[in-house]
């Protein structure tokens, strides 16, 4: 398979890249940039160099390929996350690169999938409750309306012909190895202190980073589009989470920090978000690919990041 690949060198983009190309196929990446283009080359993917926003520029390239995995964000860092400009790149990657991708892959007799990774913090506060996209209530706040946004220009992509499949998956809090905030999470938790995003009672769906890169690949293999949630399989609550990472670390408790910390870091809007109940259900997507998360739960997750971080 010849696939199409944006964000290539982002952390879902490399491991989605390296099992792309470990599997025998050819992968065409986009790079934004000079050392995007030397990053690419070595993992062996073809590097491209065209402006997602203009679908004239991105039809050449599609043109062979039978996938198209729009993988690129812009997610600010965490002291930039209150301000609202910062997210303005991002917004366009989801808004207007997604609608643009779509329409070159609809006039591209070959490709025959679209892939979006989207998120689940959009459903409403479900307490204890067993949610999925098919029955969770939705609220998403400001920064979330533009992958909602996406997600319709890909189901326009997997309407436009009976053989097209678009997809998105929407996934849990990504941790891992490669992420910064993971290494934050265990650098406090090694000094006793936690700052949970909700109540003690509240449950948080997660996803290690190379499960969701697996889940992308998986997602190729999809007779049917639509949208599909992808978390580990046990999430816990804030307060089994904080025990799960204090028995990681050796300490026989981890205290909380107060959540009212949380307004340095972020706006009313996105503390309102990160502080709901949401117990995701990746059900559907495992009964139809045959996908299953590595890492079930963050009880193994947080003990990997420990040995990953001891150095």
């Amino acid at each position: 398979m010849k696939v199409f690949v944006t964000g290539a060198t982002g952390v879902l983009g490399r491991p989605v890249v390296k099992s792309l190309i470990d599997e025998g196929h050819t992968v065409l990446a986009h790079a934004r940039s000079e050392n995007a283009v030397a990053a690419l080359q070595p993992m062996g993917a073809d590097p491209v160099t065209c402006d997602l926003f203009h679908s004239e520029q991105v039809k050449p390239h599609l043109d062979g390929c039978q996938a198209v995995l729009h993988l690129a964000t812009s997610i600010p860092k965490t002291p930039d996350i209150k301000k609202a400009d910062a997210w303005r790149q991002n917004d366009r990657l989801r808004t207007d690169a997604t609608a643009a991708l779509v329409e070159a892959a609809t006039e591209t007799a070959s490709v025959n999938t679209f892939v979006y990774p989207s998120v689940c913090f959009m459903y409403s506060d479900h307490g204890s409750n067993r949610v999925d996209a098919g029955s969770a209530k939705s609220t998403p706040v400001g920064i979330l309306h533009s992958t909602l946004d996406a997600e319709r220009s890909v189901a326009d992509f997997d309407q436009s012909d009976a053989s097209r499949v678009g997809v998105s998956l929407r996934f849990g809090i990504f941790y891992g190895p490669s992420s910064r905030d993971s290494a934050d999470v265990i650098k406090f938790a090694r000094k006793g202190l936690a700052l949970p995003l909700a109540q003690r009672q509240a449950y948080k769906s997660m996803i290690w980073i190379d499960d969701a890169a697996n889940a992308v690949i998986a997602a190729l293999k999809l007779n049917d589009g639509g949208v599909y949630d992808v978390v580990e399989d046990e999430p816990l609550t804030i307060a089994l989470s904080i025990t799960a990472l204090a028995e990681a670390v050796g300490r026989a408790k981890i205290r909380s920090l107060p959540r009212f910390m949380l307004r340095f870091l972020l706006t009313p809007e996105l503390r309102e978000m990160m502080g709901r109940s949401q117990r995701v259900d990746a059900s559907r997507f495992k009964s139809l690919t045959g996908w299953a998360p590595q890492v079930p739960s963050q009880r193994e997750g947080w003990k990997i990041l420990q040995r990953t971080f001891e150095a």
